[in-house]
């Protein structure tokens, strides 16, 4: 059965658009949505899976304010922001490019949970089974729309994207078909069980994430948005590969 309510994904919307706002107004008005940010991104989406992970493997309490959904997410962001600001502090008086801190700061502080997490591993490798469908499946889809000339596809960073919820989905299904995980989610929940089989999250996956990005894509051309355009595209792969790689990992704990 599904652990997630509608009131749970009306209280995470919430807290997604207030993060987004907050984002917008303290930090991006001092930093590029660019390349930079991206490495900068890395020590707190690490952080956040890892922790995760150990909430599912027993090691933490599964906790809504801080260790599952939505609370994980602000953790995330608090220590990223916390990350990000010292290292802007560093930058601005010695020079050196923020992510370079962060990414110093992420090697100091998140090897203690990442270590917690490789002693409850059983099966290390299974972690790969997921990774290399969804990276062949990618590839299908880049073939096809470059063959169709799709360019919402073609457009840069959005194979990434596609990548990282094809994870999700692959993630998901070898999960639940072959370790007999159970499905979290209402919607997916519904749709695993009509078709019996959760391979039904691949289709939907792409069904859903191509029409996000046609939109999007299309959008950025009528109006010439940028930063918003952005905001919306880093937080749609951090909401594939976050849940993506956890599902993954969660293989390696069975």
């Amino acid at each position: 059965m599904a652990v997630y309510t509608p009131l749970d994904y009306a209280k995470s919307f919430v807290i997604l658009l207030i993060i987004l706002w907050l984002l917008k107004r303290y930090l991006f008005t001092r930093i590029a949505l660019d390349r930079d940010f991206m490495l900068a991104l890395i020590p707190p989406i690490v952080l956040a899976i890892t922790i995760r992970l150990l909430a599912d493997a027993g090691v933490y309490e599964k906790s809504q304010w801080w260790s599952v959904t939505p609370g994980i997410y602000v953790l995330g962001v608090a220590y990223g922001s916390v990350l990000v600001g010292i290292g802007l502090l560093v930058q601005e008086r010695y020079g050196i490019r923020y992510w370079k801190v962060v990414l110093a700061l992420g090697v100091v502080t998140i090897p203690y949970f990442f270590l917690k997490l490789i002693a409850e591993m059983n099966a290390p490798l299974r972690f790969f089974y997921p990774v290399a469908l969804a990276a062949l499946l990618t590839l299908v889809v880049g073939a096809i729309a470059r063959s169709a000339n799709l360019q919402f596809i073609l457009t840069r960073g959005n194979l990434g994207i596609v990548f990282a919820h094809l994870l999700d989905a692959c993630g998901t299904f070898i999960g639940i078909d072959y370790f007999h995980f159970s499905e979290e989610h209402i919607l997916p929940e519904i749709f695993i069980n009509l078709t019996g089989t959760a391979l039904v999250m691949i289709p939907l996956k792409l069904l859903v994430v191509g029409t996000a990005l046609y939109l999007l894509e299309k959008w950025r051309l009528e109006e010439g948005e940028d930063v918003y355009y952005r905001i919306i595209k880093i937080t749609m792969f951090i909401l594939g590969f976050g849940p993506g790689t956890r599902n993954s990992l969660l293989l390696t704990l069975v």
